[in-house]
């Protein structure tokens, strides 16, 4: 019997779930855009509108604050609404509230709108961590998460690239924020109309691409975005009316009972959990280590070598593109290890120890450099080796959050915002004492490459094996 073309193609699994991957990626490279954009303008609005370092770094650390507050409410709302209607919602309001920062010229102003910002991008990367454990298999959990870091820089890098550019050839800040603003609305547009919350609930994808997603999880993990709140019916599928009888009200009161005693369990689970709590202290100085690219090493650049903007754009994008390159390998040996030695540990924690502490040595030796040039590539190596560590940290959080992987990826997230509420305000002040002082710009440096050492460390007390 002559077989038929068309079952063997009917058998090939269907490609949406690497469209879904880009889609996430591209909103996270736009977020970035919007987010840092601020860092690149940074000396240019202190000039346009009178304020100083520390009130800047006031500002740089008003969108981490919203930031953080908001990581948990931003990973119950991927759980609540499901990820298509929350995702596409945040990305509207972040891009609107940019656009609020074009328009400001007060000092609360531009903070309502840098705060307001960070609330709506909270849910960024716990939903992108859902979509990931959703529409993804596990074998490449490390990649995935890698490419959607990746795209993070990649949107850092472009706007300290670009918007240093433009601001050379004369362009203002605010129609460079505004432009910015309307790439998140047409993203949000896209997202909506093409993706689902579900893979099942795609018409686009075929059972062999589901088979594809569903290898080795867990059966009870397929629908687990919907426990407890009804998420994923609400959204993707069709909801039969429900009759108001005593059975349906006894069984909703159960469920609500059971929900609560689970959300408490959980709580307890990740407070006396030693992986959880050496995940965050990770989460808190590798992030310190990033947040200086992204919001003072402009200014540094061009505070401790004189150089224009269009050459610090140019140099503090090296580091930025560096965690991209970083962070793509990391996502290979993650994978690569787990897939060779079966091991989560020398996969997760054993990478993310050697690349931290290759970036702290890096680091610190970008201090002995004698230019702008020297410094920012010697610390782009550096970075290289960060971003290789980011992976393992997606991975790992996403190992240790197993069903609850929404919540916990948040408050990993928070730790890392934490960093970046603190961080850009006590620079700022610092940078004014230097500059008033002449003081030494090495130990900036310094301060920074401790950082990736202490996040090292820390990485001792992740066992990826156990879920909270």
């Amino acid at each position: 019997m002559t077989p038929n073309p068309s079952d063997n193609q009917a058998a090939l699994p269907t490609a949406v779930r690497r469209i879904v991957l880009a889609m996430v990626a591209f909103a996270a490279a736009s977020a970035y855009l919007t987010r840092y954009c601020i860092s690149a303008a940074n000396t240019t609005i202190q000039k346009d509108l009178g304020f100083n370092n520390a009130q800047i770094g006031q500002l740089m650390s008003a969108f981490a604050l919203g930031y953080l507050l908001c990581q948990i409410p931003g990973g119950w709302l991927g759980n609540r609404f499901g990820t298509r209607i929350a995702f596409a919602l945040l990305s509207i309001f972040w891009s609107l509230c940019n656009m609020g920062s074009a328009v400001g010229s007060a000092l609360y102003v531009l903070w309502a709108s840098r705060f307001s910002l960070g609330v709506f991008q909270a849910g960024l990367v716990p939903i992108s961590a859902k979509i990931v454990s959703d529409w993804t298999p596990i074998r490449i959990r490390g990649f995935s998460s890698a490419l959607i870091a990746a795209s993070m820089s990649v949107g850092g890098a472009f706007a300290m690239w670009l918007t240093g550019r433009l601001l050379d050839q004369g362009y203002g800040w605010r129609i460079i924020f505004a432009a910015y603003s309307t790439v998140g609305i047409g993203w949000s547009i896209g997202f909506y109309w093409y993706f689902r919350t579900f893979p099942k609930n795609h018409q686009g994808v075929n059972e062999a691409e589901l088979r594809l997603i569903d290898d080795g999880k867990q059966s009870e993990n397929v629908a687990i975005a919907g426990t407890g709140s009804g998420a994923a019916r609400s959204e993707d599928e069709a909801q039969a009316p429900q009759r108001h009888n005593p059975s349906t009200v006894i069984a909703s009161t159960t469920d609500n009972k059971a929900s609560s005693k689970s959300s408490e369990t959980l709580l307890m689970n990740m407070l006396t959990s030693v992986a959880m709590w050496g995940i965050c202290v990770q989460a808190f100085f590798s992030a310190a280590g990033y947040v200086f690219f992204v919001t003072w090493f402009f200014a540094f650049l061009e505070y401790a070598y004189g150089i224009n903007k269009a050459q610090a754009g140019m140099l503090n994008s090296l580091p930025l593109i560096a965690v991209v390159v970083g962070s793509l390998l990391g996502g290979v040996i993650v994978d690569g290890l787990l897939k060779a030695t079966g091991s989560r540990w020398l996969s997760r924690t054993g990478t993310a120890i050697v690349a931290l502490t290759l970036c702290g040595f890096l680091t610190m030796a970008s201090a002995w450099t004698s230019s702008a040039t020297q410094l920012s590539v010697v610390i782009a190596f550096g970075a290289l080796f960060s971003g290789i560590g980011i992976p393992a940290m997606w991975a790992a959080t996403i190992d240790i959050g197993g069903r609850h992987t929404a919540v916990v990826m948040g408050v990993m997230n928070m730790a890392g915002c934490l960093a970046a509420v603190i961080l850009p305000t006590l620079l700022g002040r610092w940078f004014n004492q230097i500059r008033d002082t002449g003081g030494d710009w090495n130990l900036v440096i310094y301060l920074h490459a401790a950082f990736y050492f202490v996040a090292a460390m820390s990485w001792l007390a992740v066992n990826p094996n156990r879920e909270v």
